[in-house]
């Protein structure tokens, strides 16, 4: 992190330091504005849809996340297991946990490798998204 004091050269009563961005803050940034809409989206979905169409929506999107995700992570999988093969460094029970070997993919195959795990987690997202709505509406039909 790169800091640079703003201010005169005497004594100052106090001192502005600027700091250039942390992905970290910025990634805790995102996640309470995504909470916090999620959290909104829900109580309007809860007293705007009727509970036929949160359980209709929701089944919807968990069929979609899967028809899309599952497909595209079985295609992450081969690419990070053919790209680590060719490598030579391809460990034993490689497919336990994929994520943790992606500094071993060399950097110039990465991009095809790394496409295929985001769109296997995008399909996951709308998989539990569509859980989460079918769940809202299967408490709004108990509820009332």
């Amino acid at each position: 992190m790169r800091e640079a004091v703003v201010g005169g050269s005497g004594p100052t009563p106090f001192t502005i330091v600027a700091r250039s961005a942390d992905p970290l803050r910025m990634l805790e940034i995102g996640l309470a504005v995504g909470s916090l809409l999620a959290l909104s989206g829900g109580a309007w979905a809860w007293s705007s849809l009727a509970p036929d169409a949160l359980l209709l929506t929701g089944f919807w999107l968990v069929a979609g996340g899967l028809g899309f995700g599952l497909p595209t992570g079985l295609l992450y999988h081969l690419a990070l297991r053919r790209t680590l093969l060719a490598a030579g460094r391809l460990p034993a029970r490689w497919w336990l946990h994929p994520i943790g070997l992606h500094p071993l993919v060399p950097p110039e195959r990465a991009f095809p490798v790394m496409v295929w795990c985001r769109l296997g987690a995008l399909g996951c997202g709308v998989a539990f998204l569509g859980c989460a709505v079918f769940a809202l509406g299967a408490l709004r039909t108990t509820l009332g």
